[in-house]
């Protein structure tokens, strides 16, 4: 063992020769080498192994504890921000960094076992939790159902249609397949952004790379349309929804795109939905040509026969277009001065240039469209100067009762901003300062204002009577007929 050590023996006899010959220190170095020394080696040793054991036990705890932690309490935490996060089992919520620090505290001390290593504990839990990122998490099956019911069917058709839309989100999180377009509605726009919004706030990065709302000459290879319903303009819709559950959403989005890999593949190996696919990848899977071939097989009719009345101007044939490409969720994905060119290269034997019209061609839609036109042109009319407005459904009835004709208020809302782009629709609801020749409101009310005070003047009835219930009387008044609101009933009489 001296081998070992060379250096100990080394000492050793320096010191015998040094004091070779003195007695007194050679007697005393003799006593402590062979008699104190072992003991206190011994004693070393003892202590040394003692310290040890309580090293391993207490790192054995401190193991056991920061495991048992980490387990009951799921924390996370995103670099980009530098925020905490907790999650219960069903929701994700945003924690502060000194709660998370008094919880581990307080429990250390609770322990009691680890006291001597508090601050040790902490700060290694601390960096355990640093390393759990938020956008690695797998969410229970309550979050993921409570997330898919809060889109679906309010936003999305279908929980596919869900499921799908979260996979491109947790896409974009993560900046995969950078070279897609998605393709959403303008309706969706504001949604978008804000979600957007809080996911910068959240993880420090933009969800909506890859989105768009409008097209601009892109590939139709990497285009994919992403349907949603027109409702989602309406932001009392989702803003609860997202100030509740947004950062719920986000995760469950990362943990799609991380669980199917990405939207493509979620899209063509799980969704177990052709007619989704099919939707979705509509411009991937055909090109200008096939698609304007679509809308003439589905939209035109020919006929070899000459008539005068068979012919759509260039103008109704942008409409038809335009109904088509929204009836496949469609942006408009040709530029008008294009599409004017390929529609004269598909129907070259039927246009006339003199005119700018294609003759000899009729759709099944097209009476509507004419019909309306004959309608608003003959009976509506813009004047500045009348205290008046329409609810779009009114005229939707109006519409019915004089052209037999059933559309619905979008229908008429795309129907007037096309055809008379500069009437103002308010909220989607309202257009002022508009004459009706088959329905004076005003005058209707002043008729049964009047007809109900000759009526309380043949009873000896003094003249006060309530606004509500001469509306009442107004509504019995017309009867099977055309009935205002309430709302406009009383700005007209309080007027």
């Amino acid at each position: 063992m001296a081998s070992d050590h060379p250096q100990i023996k080394t000492v050793i006899d320096e010191l015998c020769q040094k004091y070779a010959g003195n007695e007194y220190i050679m007697g005393r170095m003799q006593a402590y080498v062979c008699q104190q020394l072992p003991q206190l080696l011994e004693t070393m040793q003892k202590t040394h192994e003692q310290r040890q054991q309580r090293i391993d036990e207490l790192t054995a705890e401190q193991t056991a504890f920061i495991k048992s932690f980490l387990n009951n309490n799921q924390y996370f935490y995103n670099a980009s921000t530098e925020k905490f996060f907790y999650y219960d089992g069903k929701h994700y919520s945003l924690y502060s960094e000194d709660n998370i620090l008094h919880h581990v505290l307080t429990t250390i001390t609770a322990d009691k076992q680890l006291m001597q290593w508090k601050q040790r504990t902490k700060v290694y839990i601390m960096k355990r939790i640093k390393e759990n990122a938020l956008t690695k998490t797998v969410p229970e099956s309550e979050t993921i159902q409570h997330v898919l019911g809060q889109l679906y069917p309010t936003i999305f058709a279908t929980k596919t249609e869900a499921k799908y839309f979260l996979t491109m989100i947790g896409d974009n999180i993560f900046k995969k397949n950078g070279d897609l377009i998605h393709f959403l509605p303008v309706q969706a726009k504001h949604f978008i952004r804000e979600l957007n919004t809080m996911c910068q706030g959240f993880l420090g990065t933009n969800l909506h790379h890859t989105i768009k709302h409008k097209y601009h000459e892109h590939n139709y290879q990497q285009c994919r349309i992403v349907n949603v319903f027109e409702s989602v303009k309406n932001e009392s819709l989702w803003k609860s929804m997202l100030n509740a559950c947004s950062l719920d959403m986000l995760c469950v989005a990362c943990h799609y795109s991380t669980r199917f890999q990405d939207s493509d593949t979620f899209l063509l190996h799980y969704s177990n939905n052709n007619a989704l696919v099919a939707d979705v990848m509509f411009l991937k899977n055909n090109s200008s040509d096939s698609i304007i071939q679509l809308f003439i097989d589905e939209y035109l009719q020919k006929n070899a026969r000459a008539s005068d009345s068979m012919q759509i101007n260039w103008k109704n044939m942008q409409y038809l277009w335009k109904h088509f490409l929204e009836s496949k969720h469609l942006p408009a994905i040709i530029f008008q001065q294009t599409l004017h060119g390929l529609f004269v290269q598909k129907l070259g034997d039927y246009y006339k240039e003199d005119g700018d019209v294609f003759v000899n061609i009729s759709s099944k839609y097209l009476p509507a469209m004419q019909k309306f036109v004959c309608f608003w042109d003959e009976n509506m009319a813009v004047d500045e100067t009348l205290d008046n407005e329409f609810e779009i459904d009114e005229i939707c009835t109006l519409f019915k009762k004089g052209c037999g004709e059933t559309v619905n208020n979008n229908q008429m809302i795309d129907l007037i901003t096309y055809f008379y782009p500069d009437i103002e629709i308010e909220n989607d609801k309202y257009i002022y300062n508009l004459r009706c020749a088959k329905w004076d409101k005003q005058l209707d009310i002043n008729v049964a204002l009047e007809a109900m005070k000759q009526e309380y003047i043949a009873e000896n009835q003094p003249l006060t009577f309530s606004n509500y219930d001469a509306y009442l009387y107004y509504c019995k008044y017309f009867s099977g007929g055309l009935i205002v609101s309430k709302m406009f009933y009383d700005n007209h009489v309080f007027r």
